[in-house]
């Protein structure tokens, strides 16, 4: 009885020491954190004392120096002023001058006051004002009070005046006119210095801040001076924003976004005013006193609990070596109990593993006998329920080679075999089974030199791999090979040419319009055009063509020729029978297709190369028979063309030209012409056209002809077009006021975006009236995009530009264009006025589009008028303005500027005058 109540004893003893530790400790702990609690909540009393003396003191400064500012813009809204020139008279009157420096030398924290107008000029300042001095229209607060209420009140970022380089805030309001439009602002400059005497007065002390800031987060100011605040904007998501709408109050920031140390913050909105005043004290000053005072705290309270616990380890070392007795003794009577359960654990998982498990499983010992094996060993390969422990392996493989149909593959080498006993690798073997199954058996030695297997079920595996195996070399729609095997048998060819001779032809297969297919009625009847197209390429083909599709609605043919048909003498026969095999791959293609009782008819477009007589390079022989594919697309009429090494010269120097075009375009070798377009009635020049010209380093001038095509092929006429529009804008604007200019805008560049930002902005940095510029486009916009192309003229036209139909007659639009489209004036194309004497029809023409165009209200223009006859006839027909040779050749823009200067040249005057 007493051996059992010792230990309880102690345990009790042990206990209440312990218990007496904890609470001491507690009881310090509790001690210093609130202290520190204390020594944070006194500074931020004193940080919120101290903030809101100081957004008193700004704030009555603020709205004396805004009240000043509300005076002077009810003064300047008294004044009925109907023009920006009568504004700034107003405001530039002395007495005014006077009376605005009385009020600033009044306020000694301010600068400047000023007066602005509508434009952002200044037109009235306390200070002198140099000339050339900048307005403030290019200013946030200038910007924000045009578009603001008029009790907004803006106030700027620090910045510095131009005379003086004072760093000042500018304080602005709105003034209205009196139907409330935007007149101008009156904005007052306060000193920031004033700001430096008001911190230094609040005597912070070291590493203390305060901050100026909008309501909307962007810092003003903050002391000490810190050049890099002013612009930022507290984080999204900063407890200041709350703060600011809760009125005022402090929070404490981790890690404060403008140096990173944690600080305590005091926020302070002024209430009459967008700003809000923040006082922060670093936490480290905040606790440095408590620290000091926790730290003598913390070293009696350790050493009080050292003691202790010297004390508790050597009564816990008694009871320990206690425990440790008993636990032995019970250990040990448990020990043999414990490993007999387990053992019937182990056996009853190792059971029901082998039953549960998803593969088959055998195991056979060092004789060869069967020790283990489960279910699924059984099913997988079908094997006799009788069969278990004690059969040999050697009639285990027997049964299941009776099973096996084929080995797949394995990872011994070839010749060895899988299944031997005297080998220490571990192998797997892929088997196909009699009833189309897939097994995968590893097979490996154990440690006591019997074999391990398992069997694992892997059909769908594999045949989904061997389905990723074939989509990774041929496609999945049509079943040809793809491009890598095409590639590949390229190669393969070129190797047979080398070896024995055999010449190839390549033949690259396009269908033309197919994307038409897909566009009306689907990729789902496109599909089946393709699989049907695949069908007949085979039959067209031999048994030894190699077939392919490339992507897309592209396929190719490799077709091994005759050995006599190759190179030299017999060359001829090699082409005739590619030519035929095209023919015949063409007659079938252009056949219609019936897909779910439609008809769709497709043509093909080939192109051909030969190996060797055009290389046996595989890739480029591929581009050779590109060339001769785009050569008979360009045709148009569904035949095959065979590669010509003209066809690579033609690449190549396109390729050059259109590198000089980019280089050209980089180095600024372009000009702008100007052809003059006069008034049939008066001989006056109206309007000229600008005509852009390449000074190409080594050919001289290009007319557009030569290089615009490949311009909008390559995409460069989009720059080139912009270069053109504003160089055009920026020469018309110093010409006479009413001379016009019309621009050519391509249909290339009326697919990109931005066409109407493009012009708007050379209008703009030209300073060219809208009403100045005409645009023309050709029938062709017409035809492309007609909802968006109709939108976007018709926003020229708001805008004041007008719109022009240039090459009227030659493009395939309908007549109902001339009534959707805001056109202007119709341009009659040259190749009508040109024959206008000699061919009735292109007087009917001439005769008949200027009807039209007059009785739609558009001023009709006849191009390439070049005789005083062509002149007579046009101007019979009405015609309202001519433009031509017989009028002058498009010149630089100096010679159209004296042209312009003199309105009329004496040649147009004499013509006219030889006509009447």
């Amino acid at each position: 009885m007493t051996e059992a109540a010792d230990p309880v004893r102690h345990r009790t003893v042990f206990v209440s020491a312990l218990l007496v530790c904890v609470v001491a400790t507690l009881a310090v702990a509790l001690s210093v954190w609130q202290s520190r609690s204390d020594a944070i909540a006194q500074a931020v009393r004193s940080d919120r004392s101290t903030a809101a003396f100081l957004a008193g003191q700004i704030e009555h400064a603020i709205r004396e120096v805004d009240g000043v500012v509300r005076d002077y813009r009810e003064l300047a809204e008294i004044f009925a002023v109907t023009s920006g020139d009568d504004f700034g008279g107003q405001f530039s009157a002395q007495a005014l001058r006077d009376w605005m420096a009385a009020k600033i030398q009044a306020m000694p924290h301010t600068v400047c006051m000023a007066i602005a107008d509508a434009s952002g000029r200044i037109v009235s300042s306390s200070r002198p004002v140099p000339g050339a001095a900048p307005g403030v229209a290019d200013t946030h607060y200038f910007d924000a009070l045009r578009g603001a209420g008029r009790d907004a009140l803006q106030v700027s970022l620090p910045t510095r005046m131009g005379i003086s380089g004072e760093s000042v805030m500018v304080l602005a309001r709105r003034i209205e006119e009196a139907d409330g439009g935007f007149r101008g602002i009156v904005m007052v400059s306060v000193a920031t210095a004033w700001f430096d005497r008001l911190y230094l007065m609040a005597g912070f002390l070291p590493d203390q801040t305060f901050t100026l800031s909008l309501r909307n987060g962007t810092v003003l100011l903050r002391y000490p001076a810190d050049a890099h605040s002013a612009g930022r904007r507290f984080p999204a998501g900063s407890p200041w924003y709350g703060q600011v709408a809760a009125g005022g109050g402090s929070y404490r920031s981790p890690s404060s976004p403008f140096d990173g140390v944690t600080r305590w913050v005091s926020v302070q909105p002024l209430p009459s005013l967008p700003l809000v005043l923040a006082v922060t004290s670093p936490e480290a000053g905040v606790l440095a006193a408590w620290r000091s005072r926790s730290a003598y705290a913390a070293f009696g309270a350790v050493a009080l609990l050292t003691c202790q616990l010297a004390l508790l380890i050597v009564l816990a070392r008694q009871l320990r070596q206690l425990a440790v007795s008993r636990r032995d003794l019970a250990a040990h009577s448990q020990s043999l109990a414990l490993s007999n359960a387990r053992l019937l654990d182990t056996n009853a998982q190792f059971a029901a593993t082998l039953r549960s498990m998803s593969q088959g499983l055998c195991m056979f010992d060092a004789a060869g006998r069967l020790r283990v094996c489960n279910d699924e060993f059984r099913r997988i390969w079908g094997l006799p329920a009788e069969l278990g422990p004690g059969w040999s392996r050697d009639a285990v493989l027997a049964e299941r080679m009776r099973k096996t149909k084929r080995h797949i593959e394995t990872s011994f080498p070839p010749g060895d075999d899988p299944f031997a006993t005297d080998t220490d690798r571990t192998s797997t073997v892929l088997v196909e089974l009699d009833s189309g199954r897939v097994i995968a058996v590893t097979e490996g030695p154990t440690g006591d030199g019997g074999r391990l297997e398992t069997h694992d079920d892997v059909t769908d595996r594999h045949r989904h791999e061997e389905r990723i195996a074939f989509l990774a070399r041929y496609d999945s729609l049509t079943g040809l090979p793809n491009r890598a095997t095409f590639l590949d048998r390229l190669e393969a060819a070129r190797l047979g040419l080398r070896s024995d001779g055999t010449p190839f032809a390549v033949l690259m297969i396009d269908l033309d319009r197919f994307k038409d297919i897909n566009d009306s009625v689907g990729h789902m009847v496109g599909d089946a055009v393709l699989r049907q197209t695949a069908i007949r390429l085979a039959q067209a083909a031999r048994g030894d063509d190699m077939l392919a599709r490339l992507g897309g609605d592209e396929f190719a043919v490799i077709r091994s020729l005759r050995r006599d048909a190759g190179a030299g003498p017999d060359r001829r026969s090699a082409r005739d029978e590619a030519a035929e095999l095209a023919e015949r791959i063409a007659e079938l293609l252009a056949l219609p297709h019936r897909v779910d009782g439609d008809t769709h008819v497709v043509r093909a477009s080939i192109g051909i190369a030969f190996a060797p007589d055009d290389g046996d390079d595989p890739v480029d022989l591929v581009k050779k028979a590109d060339l001769a594919l785009y050569r008979a697309k360009a045709a148009g009429t569904g035949g095959f063309v065979c590669y010509d090494p003209a066809m690579t010269a033609e690449v190549e120097a396109r390729r050059r030209l259109e590198a000089e075009l980019r280089r050209s375009l980089a180095d600024g070798d372009f000009r702008v012409h100007y052809q003059p377009i006069v008034e049939v009635a008066t001989g006056r020049v109206c309007s000229v056209e600008a005509l852009v010209r390449w000074q190409h380093p080594e050919r001289g001038l290009l007319t557009p002809q030569e290089f615009v095509p490949l311009a909008e092929q390559t995409g460069l006429i989009t720059s080139l077009g912009e270069w053109v529009l504003r160089t055009a804008c920026a020469e018309a604007a110093r010409w006479p006021g009413r001379m016009k200019v019309a621009v050519n805008v391509s249909a290339v560049q009326f697919r990109r975006p931005g066409l109407l930002e493009s012009i708007e902005q050379a209008l703009r940095e030209a300073g060219l009236p809208p009403d100045r510029l005409e645009v023309e486009i050709t029938e062709t916009v017409l035809l492309e995009n007609e909802e968006r192309n109709v939108s976007v003229l018709h926003r020229l036209k708001s805008l004041g530009v007008a719109v022009a139909l240039d090459d009227f007659g030659t493009g395939y639009a309908s007549l109902a264009y001339l009534t959707m489209f805001p056109f202007g004036k119709l341009k009659i194309d040259r190749r009508f006025t040109r024959d206008v004497l000699t061919r009735p029809d292109c007087a009917a023409i001439v005769c008949s589009a200027t009807a039209l165009g007059l009785s739609l209200g558009m001023t009709v223009v006849a191009e390439g008028v070049e005789t005083p006859g062509q002149l007579e006839i046009v101007r019979i027909t009405g015609v309202t303005q001519a433009q031509g040779w017989l009028f002058g050749a498009p010149m630089p823009a100096d010679a159209i500027a004296g042209r312009i200067a003199a309105e009329v040249t004496d040649r147009p005057r004499r013509l006219l005058a030889d006509a009447s």
